[in-house]
């Protein structure tokens, strides 16, 4: 058993049980929708969540409050995101002054955020959820912007809120959703999660012999609008791999916030670099600040 808690559920996951992966593993998944990453800090410290999906930025902040977790596996390449305002915004200088929404105020894509409106501007940053609650939020005026991705996006278009800048344009390493689990686990769950990983990996190999259209239609299946299934299929991994160059950009956006932890030893005190291939491992030794 794995319990699991996600924003919005990933490529792989959804690939696994389009294909049968998990049940053929025998591997039984128990998954949600997350309200918040504060939800899933208290699940995985409690012992109630075993697996919390979600920006790799906020173990940085998880560890500094004494959660001790780790990323294990990357399960985007990238996660798109744009800013997204209400009518009547038309750039980023706009945001001056403005309410923007955030999930946590010093991690997950607050950093993002925080380092895009860096430059003379200044948001009043306003903690409201997760990406639905800060959609919702957005819509009815309690927010005038916040930042979105796939499908959460296309809905914002929709009800015909405005995209003034793309964080991936200014940042093309962003790196995409990660794993997080307790650093310790009982050997029982240890050897659940060493399943579930080699099931991710699966799906992974399985989508590269899938045509484009075939891996939309999946994620339509399973609800993404047609453009937001497109944008999420796009940015799929190609391995669940951790990319330490992704870990290295959070880390230094943080250091240009000052932002870096207290006692910060290293991408190594983030990332089970037990993961990585050798070649990598020894990059997670040391910081870059």
């Amino acid at each position: 058993m794995i319990r699991q808690l996600y924003f919005v559920p990933p490529v792989p996951l959804l690939i696994a049980e389009e294909l049968g992966l998990l049940a053929t593993a025998g591997l039984d998944l128990e998954s949600r929708r997350t309200r918040s990453s504060a939800e899933q800090l208290d699940g995985l410290r409690s012992g109630e969540v075993d697996v919390a999906v979600t920006a790799m930025d906020t173990v940085f902040v998880w560890n500094e409050h004494g959660a001790d977790v780790r990323i294990v596996a990357e399960v985007e390449r990238t996660t798109p995101l744009g800013v997204y305002a209400t009518p009547g915004h038309r750039a980023l200088a706009d945001l001056d002054g403005a309410r923007f929404a955030v999930d946590a105020l010093t991690n997950g894509f607050a950093i993002i955020a925080r380092t895009l409106a860096s430059a003379g501007i200044r948001p009043t940053y306003v903690e409201i959820g997760g990406v639905t609650e800060r959609l919702d939020a957005l819509v009815a005026g309690a927010a005038d912007a916040t930042l979105l991705g796939p499908p959460l996006d296309r809905l914002a278009e929709r009800a015909g809120m405005v995209r003034l800048a793309s964080a991936n344009d200014a940042f093309p390493a962003l790196p995409g959703q990660g794993l997080v689990v307790r650093a310790r686990c009982e050997p029982q769950e240890q050897a659940a999660l060493d399943v579930y990983l080699g099931v991710l990996e699966a799906a992974v190999r399985a989508t590269e012999s899938m045509s484009d259209r075939e891996g939309v239609t999946i994620l339509e299946r399973h609800g993404f609008p047609a453009r937001a299934a497109a944008d999420v299929w796009t940015t799929r991994p190609r391995s669940t791999v951790v990319d330490a160059d992704g870990l290295a950009l959070l880390e230094g956006l943080r250091a240009g916030l000052d932002l870096l932890p207290e006692g910060y030893t290293g991408i190594g005190s983030i990332l089970d670099a037990a993961r990585l291939p050798p070649a990598d491992q020894a990059r997670t030794t040391s910081s870059v600040s």
